[in-house]
């Protein structure tokens, strides 16, 4: 019976631990993590054209700023709309159905007003309403630089979707899972090549320590990586692996908590699989 541990699950990362499990359900989850975990992204970007108010150079002399900048209005768009946007439970629940259907889906709104010379940056992106909790998570992404006399006017509109319909909408990256191991130091270097290893846990009898925590192994064995020109030392290390147990690790975009992500990953992936079965049954 499949057993999952969670070892560490931050708002940006989650290292799971699954036992009695086969390559093949853990791709699953690593696909469903990259394309099916819903969340909020930058769909629809309105520019102003037109002058946006006036500004005075050096000599006195009052010109308009223009509605531009050195960038298409397109790359513009698009580097908005990779900008991750805060997504919770309660949003998610709040779109319900309308999560396939951009047109019945409520409206989130942003807008960006900025006058150069500046750098834009996505922390300039507002929400409409007013809400901080929609602001974009990292403020410090550049997205275009103004000259002077340059401005730009933006209202955006925030949708729901997936990995599978657009990048802008994967709100995970680089889901990954290996073998779980167990490390084993021997000889007279043993002390000082757990020492290096810096994770603790190991069990000691004679010249020999054992390490069976497959998570404190894991980062050992990567520590131990300065050791590889060193045949003595790696003479000493000996990595086991352990049938049938996984270490799963992934992170996200910012948008979406990794717990949430899972979740809704898993939801995804059981939702699927229930399709498949009802349609093995009606072919049958």
């Amino acid at each position: 019976m499949m057993k999952l541990t969670l070892h560490e699950m931050r708002d940006d990362y989650g290292l799971l631990e699954f036992e009695e499990v086969n390559y093949s359900f853990l791709n699953s989850v690593r696909r469903a993590l990259i394309s099916m975990v819903p969340c909020l992204a930058i769909h629809e970007v309105d520019f102003h054209m037109g002058a946006l108010g006036a500004w005075t150079d050096e000599e006195g002399d009052e010109h308009e700023y223009e509605s531009l900048s050195a960038m298409f209005n397109e790359i513009f768009a698009h580097r908005l709309g990779m900008l991750p946007v805060p997504t919770d439970s309660a949003t998610l629940q709040a779109f319900g159905v309308a999560v396939n259907d951009p047109e019945q889906q409520p409206e989130i709104m942003y807008s960006l007003n900025k006058q150069g010379p500046c750098t834009v940056y996505s922390g300039d992106l507002e929400p409409i309403n007013g809400d901080k909790s929609l602001n974009i998570p990292d403020p410090h992404i550049p997205i275009v630089r103004l000259d002077e006399g340059q401005a730009v006017l933006v209202y955006a509109r925030a949708t729901i979707g997936s990995g599978f319909q657009h990048a802008k909408w994967q709100a995970v990256v680089a889901p990954r899972f290996h073998e779980a191991k167990t490390l084993r130091l021997s000889g007279k270097r043993s002390n000082e090549l757990a020492e290096a290893a810096g994770t603790g846990g190991f069990q000691k009898s004679g010249k020999t320590q054992l390490l069976k925590d497959p998570v404190k192994a894991y980062h050992a064995i990567r520590n131990l990586r300065q050791f590889h020109t060193d045949e003595e030392a790696q003479a000493a290390i000996k990595i086991e692996t352990l049938p049938d147990r996984y270490l799963f690790e992934f992170e996200t975009t910012g948008a979406v908590t990794a717990r949430l992500a899972l979740e809704q990953a898993l939801k995804a992936l059981d939702s699927h699989c229930a399709e498949f079965i009802a349609g093995l049954e009606t072919a049958a």
